[in-house]
């Protein structure tokens, strides 16, 4: 297992959608789904071309409830053409900490605990927001497998 780097990253142009749900991996995925589908929808009927990867941003935190916005990576021309329920943001310009987490997305909150700990014994502490780029579709690549790049921008 490869240790997290510290790294900058430039800001990206994302269309989301805002959703919520409990803790539970399978209420977690379902609500992402969802977004997903109405973000590649809304992308489909306005003639806009993804330039990366599906991606989930976290602002707040919240043991017992998670809020996020689920989307994809496009132009800042296509990121203009936002609209109702689709919104569009920036990933900020930052210094972040950068892991790749491999295995089952419901592993996904014991990797951010290493991380954490990770943080702490090098003395940082990671601000907002935390995001999620999902490397592989899972519909065709194998629990075990998929690769998820984990960025949390450091305070």
């Amino acid at each position: 297992m490869a240790d997290p780097v510290i790294t900058y990253v430039d800001e990206r142009d994302y269309l989301y959608v805002s959703r919520s749900s409990s803790m539970d991996p399978d209420d977690v995925s379902a609500a992402m789904g969802t977004a997903f589908r109405d973000v590649m929808a809304f992308c489909e009927a306005n003639k806009i071309t993804p330039a990366g990867a599906p991606l989930s941003v976290y602002y707040t935190y919240n043991p017992e409830k998670l809020d996020f916005r689920s989307g994809i990576f496009v132009s800042p021309e296509d990121a203009a053409k936002a609209g109702g329920v689709v919104q569009a943001a920036k990933t900020p310009a930052a210094r972040v900490l950068n892991y790749v987490h491999i295995g089952p997305y419901r592993e996904l909150r014991d990797t951010y605990g290493m991380l954490v700990r990770h943080l702490e014994e090098q003395g940082l502490a990671f601000g907002a927001p935390t995001w999620e780029v999902y490397l592989d579709d899972p519909a065709s690549t194998p629990e075990d497998k998929l690769r998820t790049d984990i960025f949390m921008a450091l305070a």
